[in-house]
């Protein structure tokens, strides 16, 4: 299985590195025939700078790169939105990619894909700080920013701190199962997305309207402790009750107090995977009434207690 990663001056270490990584410890896993080989590609010779200094020496050259790929990826960059490849090169990414099996991007690499035509009609995963703007250049696309991992047809995108981490690790399980991507999982001591492929309705196109929701996110965020009723997010935001419950329904096809809950949980999960505190001083971190409240919501989102969740975590990490 042959993987190419496309690499770009400025990339995020953690992107690529994710990446390798998961492939890397799947073909401890995997008998030789059915290993994964990780040719890195760049546009032009010489060194690639990572956005945190590191330099990094590309192998391949996009122009000499003639063997077959199976899966063509793209990792982003700290300065992805003023990226101007030549359209030599593009034509080169477009062409690859129609010619694989699969293709896809890490984080903000979907600038690099949406300037090769590659996300015209397509559903893809965004940073909040980078929906917006991938919405005003790319119109056809349809941008998920409350998704961290879509796959949509040959296209699978990924989004978030460890976006190429959680992509890599959704390749494996689609090429070798469940079983397998949960064992490269416990050997690094990450988890993987619960509902990785999961197609919910999508953000149509992004406005000034619903860049709200990102003000909203962070205001939860800073307040996650309180009580935070729909008046009170409303207020935060200086737009009325009704005004905000139809963004959300309209953007995101929920309502602003199902979101409040989801980002509960996800911080609920944090401190459960990172901190052996009492479940009721989890429950009043994340702003649920008390432990009872925390475990409903658990079993509703999650299908399990924050109790079994904690294990299961623990369980990994001794695991790997």
């Amino acid at each position: 299985m042959k993987v190419a990663i496309v690499v770009l001056d400025g990339v995020q270490a953690m992107d690529m590195a994710g990446l390798l990584d998961a492939f890397s410890e799947a073909n401890h896993l995997l008998g030789e025939a059915r290993q994964y080989q990780v040719p890195l590609i760049g546009e032009h010779a010489g060194g690639v700078a990572c956005s945190n200094a590191m330099q990094l020496c590309m192998p391949w050259v996009y122009a000499d790169f003639r063997a077959n790929i199976d899966v063509l990826l793209v990792t982003g960059a700290s300065h992805a939105t003023n990226v101007r490849p030549k359209q030599d090169f593009l034509d080169w990414l477009r062409r690859r990619a129609l010619e694989s099996k699969r293709y896809g991007c890490v984080c903000n690499g979907a600038w690099l894909l949406g300037r090769a035509g590659l996300l015209d009609g397509k559903e893809i995963a965004a940073r909040w700080t980078d929906a917006s703007q991938l919405a005003s250049a790319f119109p056809r696309a349809r941008i998920r920013p409350d998704k961290n991992l879509i796959r949509d047809g040959r296209l699978i995108s990924s989004a978030g701190a460890t976006a190429g981490l959680d992509l890599g690790l959704a390749l494996i399980a689609q090429d070798w199962g469940q079983k397998l991507a949960e064992q490269v999982a416990r050997r690094l001591g990450a988890h993987l997305q619960s509902e990785p492929y999961q197609r919910n309705p999508y953000i149509a196109a992004l406005t000034d309207e619903s860049s709200l929701i990102g003000k909203v996110q962070r205001h939860i965020d800073d307040h996650l402790s309180d009580v935070l009723s729909i008046e009170q997010l409303a207020d935060a935001v200086c737009v009325s009750r009704r005004t905000l419950a139809r963004i959300f329904a309209k953007y995101l096809h929920t309502t602003p107090s199902a979101f409040v809950d989801q980002l509960r949980v996800g911080a609920a999960k944090r401190l459960l995977e990172e901190r052996n505190v009492p479940m009721k001083t989890v429950a009043f971190d994340c702003g649920f009434h008390n432990a009872a409240h925390m475990r409903m919501v658990f079993q509703r989102r999650l299908k399990v207690t924050p109790r079994q969740y904690r294990q299961q975590s623990h369980n990994t990490e001794v695991a790997a």
